[in-house]
């Protein structure tokens, strides 16, 4: 089979080696500042590199404002040019795909998967970013996390791992959500909950505070009641969950963390992404 890799940061770039191991063919395009093994080719050009190709593999998210997601290329690259280089029957992978780059792959004849639409690379991406936000909180701070108040904002899969983890290592953490039956399952595993306009009354409590939802559930009123050593972490998509430069304006430690994946473990994520297509192509033979 071959698979053209294109964009991406090192999670791309360490899944060509796993799907070359493989024994696939696999080109590369939009990478030309990663390292990769000196027998996977470095396509010249856009056509060349997906020409033939069965699955063309995008990173995760694909996208940043209409352009590919692609920090190793030596250009920009609109997501709809790339798009239009494709044949129908062609499969195209990525994370996030917007719905107008969604519509012009199907108008063209392309197979579209989201992995952001399957429930198992979604778990396990989920898994990677809470790991890597505990070890960004642990690192950002003098304070252990052990004893100390840990505010996670939102109960989406991101925000119940990285809960557990937290509460696991000993820190007393409060889940923030708008839904009572979210809150309720908090509750049931040990956890402290609140709705958000509850934060007020306690929000100069918390020595930690990571956000998951992409929603501004933060605002400036109750950044300006933290305590200036209060580190905050955002870890949800644009918009964010608070004004990451009025927080900063305000003397707040600030840690924005987007494809942490990516950045704190690549190898496991590009594994991740693998088994993930595997796991479609075997389903489609079925």
């Amino acid at each position: 089979m071959k698979f053209a890799v294109i964009g991406g940061d090192r999670r791309s770039a360490l899944l060509c080696s796993l799907l070359q191991r493989d024994g696939h063919r696999v080109y590369s395009y939009a990478l030309e500042k990663a390292e990769l093994p000196a027998d996977i080719p470095k396509a010249g050009c856009l056509q060349g590199c997906v020409y033939g190709a069965d699955w063309i593999l995008l990173p995760v998210p694909a996208e940043r404002a209409g352009q590919l997601n692609a920090p190793y290329a030596a250009e920009p690259l609109a997501l709809s040019e790339l798009i239009s280089a494709l044949w129908p029957g062609q499969v195209i992978c990525g994370g996030r795909l917007g719905q107008e780059n969604c519509l012009q792959a199907v108008r063209a004849g392309l197979q579209v998967v989201d992995l952001m639409q399957r429930r198992d690379f979604a778990v396990g991406n989920a898994a990677v970013t809470a790991e890597g936000a505990a070890e960004l909180l642990m690192k950002s701070s003098e304070r252990c996390l052990w004893g100390s108040r840990v505010l996670v904002t939102g109960w989406g899969r991101i925000a119940k791992i990285l809960a557990l983890r937290l509460y696991a290592l000993g820190a007393l953490v409060t889940v923030a959500a708008r839904k009572d039956g979210d809150r309720a399952m908090a509750r049931a595993f040990g956890l402290d909950t609140c709705d958000f306009p509850e934060l007020r009354e306690f929000a100069d409590e918390f020595d930690f505070i990571a956000n998951t939802v992409p929603a501004r559930v933060l605002d400036s009123g109750l950044l300006s009641l933290l305590r200036p050593d209060t580190v905050l972490l955002e870890l949800a998509s644009a918009p964010g969950g608070f004004d990451i430069s009025q927080a900063r304006e305000l003397g707040l430690p600030v840690l924005s963390a987007p494809g942490l994946p990516g950045v704190y473990a690549p190898y496991t994520a590009a594994e991740l992404m693998r088994e993930t297509i595997y796991a479609v192509i075997n389903e489609a033979e079925e």
